[in-house]
């Protein structure tokens, strides 16, 4: 073999070892982003106490929140305190929470979006906390719009399928 053959056999042996080196990282990239990836999960609790909706990040990563979206119906609604004014709920017995584009949940963490916040006593109290339950749900869908905090892998999610900006009779 003469000596232009070997270097261009180290060349193609040195260039293979690059793309494989390469794909190695890439790899390796793609499965910490998977590892990273939050989940969301939308619970709208009516059977037990407190009723109302939460949001949980189930996912191994923290989820940054990109936007919470509200529908009334199926119409959108602009701010969280507005559905109050639709349920009929006094607003000192429910509290809400809002969460804005950059905010963060942490893996495990849970936040009650909707609440209502005031313990039932007596008959009529607890008829009011059985409306709002009903009213939640039979008329109110949340779409959460959220991103990990490494990569840029947006998801969005609705609790309840096919609800979200579908206009219901």
């Amino acid at each position: 073999m003469n000596s232009s053959t070997i270097a261009v056999a180290a060349l193609v042996m040195s260039g293979a070892a690059a793309i494989c080196t390469f794909l190695q990282w890439r790899e390796a990239h793609g499965q910490l982003l998977l590892s990273m990836k939050p989940s969301i999960n939308i619970t709208t609790s009516t059977n037990d106490s407190p009723a109302g909706i939460s949001i949980e990040n189930a996912g191994p990563g923290p989820a940054k929140i990109k936007s919470i979206t509200y529908f009334v119906d199926g119409k959108q609604i602009s701010d969280v305190t507005k559905i109050l004014e639709f349920s009929n709920v006094p607003e000192f017995a429910a509290s809400t929470l809002e969460l804005d584009d950059g905010d963060t949940l942490g893996v495990g963490q849970k936040e009650w979006l909707i609440e209502y916040s005031s313990k039932p006593h007596g008959k009529k109290e607890q008829d009011a906390v059985d409306e709002f339950s009903d009213f939640l749900d039979h008329k109110v869908a949340v779409e959460v719009a959220y991103c990990p905090v490494i990569g840029d892998d947006c998801t969005k999610k609705c609790s309840v399928k096919n609800w979200c900006g579908i206009e219901r009779k």
